[in-house]
């Protein structure tokens, strides 16, 4: 049988860089948040907002960037992890064809080390990127590449998204968002979105997450309570009476009940960036 090798064109495009598919996504048991999922969860981290210096890669970022988690964790690993991430979202932006190839490797690679089980995919564990959007072409190399090494056949050609390539696939893609999207569009490739609430000082953020509840789509908001306070069981929020769901018991939000539920998500403190008690109010509820 012929050896698996990464055709050149791509291998080039990661040594050029910095990137490598075999690391692309954070692997399950990495992720202190997603370490509680029973469904074994992998992440992929950019640099989020404007922080890359090249690309925005949250556009509907607000009173977040502040206390973003992607400033959480230990401070002495942050400047390892802001470079990888930092590299990642350059690579996006300069070649976003070959990095949707080589993260579609990445998640065939993530896929096969459970050998049949079901796992999940977190694209935008620091971006909010609207990937059911961005039509890439798999090409007939890196496909074969894929089944070679992994024993996986993709079909090569033209894709809409990432997410349709891999829909008959056992993988569970969902993300956070505060971007208004086709919501019924991510339902039916198999992307469960949440929307996020930006505090109670943007106006834009609002009309999201009142289209996404009128749409059946679950609110996630932070409150500014400690581990061990229990959260309201419903809240009044942007005109509807919501329940409230734990949030913090999982991180697997296609496990929650959907059809207009607000998702309660006590406020970590970033342990890596500054911010004031005056930041932490605007984000919280």
């Amino acid at each position: 049988m012929p050896k698996a090798i990464l055709p050149w064109r791509l291998k080039s495009f990661q040594q050029s860089t910095g990137t490598d598919y075999n690391s692309l996504l954070g692997e399950p048991g990495s992720n202190a948040k997603t370490n509680k999922n029973l469904t074994p969860t992998f992440t992929h981290n950019l640099s989020p907002a404007d922080t890359s210096g090249v690309i925005n890669v949250c556009p509907g970022a607000g009173n977040c960037k502040k206390t973003c988690l992607h400033w959480a964790g230990n401070p002495a690993y942050m400047k390892g992890k802001q470079a990888k991430r930092i590299r990642q979202t350059i690579a996006f932006s300069r070649d976003q064809n070959s990095y949707l190839e080589m993260l579609s490797v990445a998640i065939v690679r993530a896929l096969t080390k459970f050998e049949g089980r079901q796992i999940a995919v977190r694209l935008n564990t620091t971006s909010d990127i609207e990937w059911e959007e961005l039509q890439f072409n798999l090409s007939p190399d890196v496909a074969d590449f894929i089944l070679l090494k992994f024993g996986v056949k993709l079909a090569p050609g033209r894709y809409n998204s990432i997410l349709e390539l891999f829909l008959q696939f056992n993988i569970k893609f969902y993300d956070y968002t505060k971007l208004k999207r086709n919501w019924q569009k991510c339902r039916d490739l198999n992307y469960h979105l949440t929307a996020s609430f930006d505090g109670h000082g943007n106006a834009a953020n609002h009309k999201v997450c009142i289209d996404a509840i009128s749409n059946g789509v679950n609110v996630a908001a932070a409150f500014n309570i400690k581990k061990s306070q229990p959260l309201p069981e419903r809240i009044n929020l942007l005109g509807f009476s919501l329940p409230v769901l734990d949030g913090d018991v999982s991180d697997s939000r296609f496990d929650d009940i959907t059809g207009g539920c607000l998702i309660g998500l006590r406020f970590k403190q970033p342990r890596a960036t500054k911010y004031s008690a005056d930041d932490v109010a605007s984000f919280c509820i």
